[in-house]
């Protein structure tokens, strides 16, 4: 009797692992490689081969199904006669000519980057059209493939909370892409994959020779920013005040005292330019450069007037968050896309600690400058 229990437990046992190998993914199969899910933001896009987004050169490209029957605000038109394809709004435009590889505005104004045609579709440059659309995108692991979410300001849910909510679709629709393709997948064309999708190597980031970035910290609490400060370590930054925390002697003085740039963030009118200037003078005994502020073009001459430059940033990091490891990986993709000097909006500075310190190790491994904003 005994022997036979034991006989019982041990097909049990066999059964089960069994079963548990059968919801493996097949051998081979276990991720993907180059293999992305695309959301607008609370919109889950279609998985399938013709509008997968991929890298080239480094650069990531998104197919024009990102701009259509969606909410992000861009329209999308293509003129087979002229060989452009276009995006635009009802204010402005971005055109790309498929034969030339460039890409221009209605004012002429040219561009670094161009479209690509592949597979009968059109992908264009997820980071240029970001960032002349004023939208922002981000790269996310998920349990099954990566995640490129691109997002306006109408967004509702943070990256983590969409996938959350779509987890379940994700996981529905991944198998179904992988049932699809029937056998092993096919390969992305030899381009990069993204770092955590699968066991393929990712592409290097590498700065430019002499390249430099500016890394800028909204600042609205005093131990925030000195923590942040802290994290920089043996490099600077740029952190900009408002009058009260200007007011702020001891901050104001342990900031310039690290190297690193203090400015005002600009919230009222160009009356606070002079409180502004009076207070970092007494401060720290530095004169007031820098100043940051949005959505008003009437002050720019004021500031030229007064010695001042406006701070611009290339890329706006501030709803994407920098709150651990993943969020530095995807800041250091993005970046790695521009060949230039490159201004940073990180946001408030308490926002950035979480992934600040891998952010700054992996930059300056990539052989970035970090260097202070100045004048």
């Amino acid at each position: 009797m005994k022997k036979k229990w034991w006989i019982m437990r041990a097909y049990a046992f066999l059964l089960a692992s069994l079963l548990a190998l059968a919801l493996l993914p097949a051998a081979g199969r276990a991720v993907l490689s180059d293999v992305y899910f695309t959301a607008v933001n609370e919109q889950l896009l279609d998985l399938s081969s013709e509008t997968m987004p991929f890298w080239s050169d480094g650069v990531l490209y998104v197919s024009s199904r990102v701009f259509e029957g969606t909410d992000l605000g861009v329209s999308y038109v293509r003129n087979n006669t002229m060989g452009l394809v276009m995006l635009y709004t009802n204010r402005v435009d971005l055109r790309f000519d498929l034969e030339d590889q460039t890409a221009y505005d209605k004012r002429g104004n040219v561009y670094n980057g161009h479209a690509i045609e592949r597979g009968g579709g059109v992908f264009f440059p997820l980071d240029l059209v970001c960032r002349y659309f004023r939208l922002t995108w981000s790269y996310s692991q998920t349990n099954t493939a990566p995640l490129i979410r691109i997002k306006s300001s109408g967004g509702i849910l943070d990256d983590a909370g969409f996938i959350d909510a779509a987890s379940t679709q994700m996981a529905s629709r991944y198998a179904a892409y992988e049932k699809s393709l029937g056998g092993a997948p096919e390969s992305g064309g030899g381009l990069p994959s993204q770092p955590g999708s699968g066991t393929a190597p990712p592409p290097v980031v590498q700065a430019a020779e002499g390249q430099q970035v500016y890394l800028l910290f909204s600042v609205d609490d005093r131990a925030d920013a000195l923590a942040a400060a802290e994290q920089l370590g043996s490099v600077q930054g740029t952190f900009l005040l408002g009058l009260a925390e200007l007011a702020d002697g001891d901050l104001v003085r342990a900031l310039t005292a690290g190297g690193h740039s203090v400015g005002l963030r600009l919230e009222g009118g160009a009356e606070e330019l002079e409180q502004a200037r009076d207070l970092l003078w007494q401060g720290s005994c530095t004169w007031l450069e820098l100043v940051w502020y949005e959505g008003r073009e009437d002050i720019d001459g004021i500031l030229e007037d007064q010695g001042c430059l406006r701070v611009r940033a290339g890329l706006d990091w501030r709803n994407t968050g920098l709150r651990g490891s993943v969020q530095a990986e995807s800041l250091l993709w993005a970046a790695g896309q521009r060949r230039e000097d490159l201004a940073v909006y990180l946001g408030r500075a308490g926002d950035c600690t979480g992934g600040l310190g891998t952010l700054v190790g992996s930059l300056s491994e990539a052989g970035y400058r970090i260097c202070p904003y100045r004048a």
